[in-house]
């Protein structure tokens, strides 16, 4: 074989292993794009990846109250545009009622996951319609589960710190990931039970360490960025608001060590 011959026959080798390298790429990157995308991850009735791996988890514990006003009891959307900000598609949300909570029932009222944002489908990569509706039914099963605890008849005791507790041990597993994880609370913060009263006795949170049942009563926070939704009251219990209570909160958040600085977002609930 000739000189000229041989240098072809590298060429056209040459040539192939090119195209067969960026088919191959190609394929990878479908591949990479298509399970970035979600689309070879089995969903569950809730939408929720049946492989666990959430993007992140979000824990809502509601605290109703007889006292709320309309205008509070209609503060579903705003809880809703805060996860529509921090809690990305995939993100498992369950919801707890304080009255069950508190109580040490670990059962949340609703579990959910958070589903591809219509806005970012388009027809070239999937179903805007579908993903739409998808999206629909998640905003509304939200809202008709928190207006539906909102409403509820309040109970005679907001054992928050126990409600706290129990939302969390169960709603952020495995305890050791690395997830981003969020807790919100909507309530007028007045920790009311057998263990601490805010009614009985001014917030003190170094009066609550120093007692012999604090150790029953902590859980740990790593790594839970917190909100509180705080409804206003009037009265006696606008007083209370008033005193002490963030101070106390704002202590045991540190306490338990949630994150980011230890501090929750407050966010006031007027009405």
């Amino acid at each position: 074989m000739s000189r000229r011959a041989r240098r072809r026959k590298e060429r056209r080798r040459n040539l192939v292993g090119a195209v067969l390298a960026g088919t191959v790429l190609i394929a990878l990157a479908g591949i990479f794009i298509w399970g970035a995308l979600g689309g070879d991850r089995e969903l569950d009735e809730q939408n929720c990846p049946e492989d666990r791996r959430y993007a992140a988890q979000v824990a809502i514990l509601v605290d109703p109250s007889d006292s709320l006003t309309l205008v509070q009891r209609s503060v579903a959307p705003r809880i809703i545009e805060a996860i529509e900000a921090d809690a990305p598609e995939t993100a498992e949300i369950r919801v707890y009622a304080l009255a069950q909570a508190g109580r040490g029932d670990t059962a949340s009222v609703l579990r959910l996951c958070v589903p591809r944002h219509p806005d970012s489908v388009s027809s070239a990569t999937g179903n805007p319609a579908i993903a739409r509706r998808r999206y629909n039914d998640f905003t509304g099963s939200l809202q008709q589960s928190l207006a539906a605890v909102l409403n509820s008849r309040g109970d005679d005791i907001s054992p928050l710190v126990e409600g706290i507790q129990v939302a969390v041990v169960n709603a952020f597993r495995p305890r050791n990931s690395e997830m981003p994880r969020r807790l919100y609370i909507v309530s007028d913060m007045l920790q009311h039970s057998s263990a601490i009263s805010f009614y009985r006795n001014e917030p003190d949170f170094a009066a609550l360490m120093r007692s012999p049942d604090y150790g029953t009563l902590r859980v740990d926070l790593s790594g839970v960025e917190v909100s509180a939704f705080l409804l206003a009251r009037g009265g006696d219990a606008g007083r209370r608001q008033a005193g002490g209570m963030r101070r106390f909160w704002e202590e045991y958040f540190v306490d338990q060590s949630a994150h980011p600085a230890a501090r929750p977002r407050w966010v006031n609930v007027e009405g």
